[in-house]
């Protein structure tokens, strides 16, 4: 049953691996090892803190990615936001290559001092500002740092529905990385014109456009989640009156009724209270924020 109040994303991931178990220390001595026998294989560098984003596995233990950065390590292709968001949208998700240097495994405690496994993804510092300042951006480089630990560590991790913790820099302790020394892999997307000529021809129905808008989502306390938020970028809304949003009790979906149409449909890492949802829509921002209770599982 579906209600006009709510939503949220979700995802979930089956992790099996098998590895040769080491300490940290272990690990490092290696590396460093490894470095002095051949110089070439690259340098040793510690990165800087940046984003620590949770995800959940479908056993619904956790994951956690460091994303850090350090300025050795080679930037991406200059690219606008308008570039990036139609690499977004195509089925070529190599267009737009961005070095990244992914680190060992490791354990560390979180709140509920639980262990979980932590892996460290660095990119170039100057590239990591870019990020932390534009929401297009930022879903970039946090989906590619998910698709690359996933690929690496043969681990099944979707990156639907990442959790960028608030306050936290990192989880536990950053390791060191080799930093290869080796031009960065081109990428191969290539720039449109400056100015396109549409065709004159062209329906109403082939210039509109299907967008899944920007979205981030947020629980309160972070460590035992009472509360779910949801905060979904729409730019072209100008009136809550374009908006139809539809909410289950762990689905939501969005659409708009404008040129632009945005579509959200996505399923929710939690149920819902679907009689105690506030929906707002803010018309100088652009941004509609959905706040629930969550129900507790049994």
């Amino acid at each position: 049953m579906m209600s006009s109040k709510n939503f949220l994303d979700v995802d979930e991931s089956i992790i099996e691996k098998s590895l040769l178990i080491q300490t940290n220390e272990e690990q490092e001595f290696e590396h460093f090892v490894n470095g002095f026998l051949n110089p070439e294989s690259g340098k040793l560098v510690k990165p800087a803190p940046g984003l620590c984003i949770k995800l959940l596995k479908t056993d619904k233990s956790k994951v956690f990615i460091n994303l850090c950065h350090h300025p050795d390590i080679p930037p991406p292709d200059d690219i606008t936001k308008e570039e990036l968001e139609e690499v977004f949208n195509s089925k070529d998700p190599e267009k737009f290559c961005i070095p990244l240097s992914i680190g060992i495994e490791h354990q560390e405690t979180d709140k509920s001092n639980a262990q979980v496994n932590v892996y460290d993804v660095a990119v170039n510092s100057e590239f990591f500002k870019k990020c932390q300042n534009d929401d297009v951006f930022q879903t970039f480089i946090v989906c590619a740092s998910i698709e690359g630990v996933a690929e690496k560590f043969k681990i099944d991790i979707s990156s639907e529905n990442p959790i960028l913790l608030k306050n936290r820099k990192c989880l536990g302790s950053l390791q060191q990385h080799r930093i290869q020394q080796r031009p960065p892999r081109p990428s191969t997307f290539k720039k449109k014109p400056l100015i396109q000529e549409l065709n004159s021809k062209a329906t109403l129905s082939q210039l509109d456009i299907h967008v899944k808008p920007e979205y981030k989502m947020y629980v309160q306390p972070e460590d035992n989640p009472k509360n779910i938020i949801l905060d979904v970028c729409m730019p072209d809304v100008h009136t809550s009156q374009e908006i139809d949003l539809k909410c289950g009790e762990d689905c939501l979906l969005l659409t708009t009724n404008k040129q632009t149409k945005y579509e959200l449909d996505i399923f929710l890492p939690y149920t819902i209270n679907q009689n105690d949802v506030n929906v707002t829509f803010n018309t100088m921002t652009k941004i509609l924020s959905v706040m629930s209770t969550i129900i507790p599982s049994n």
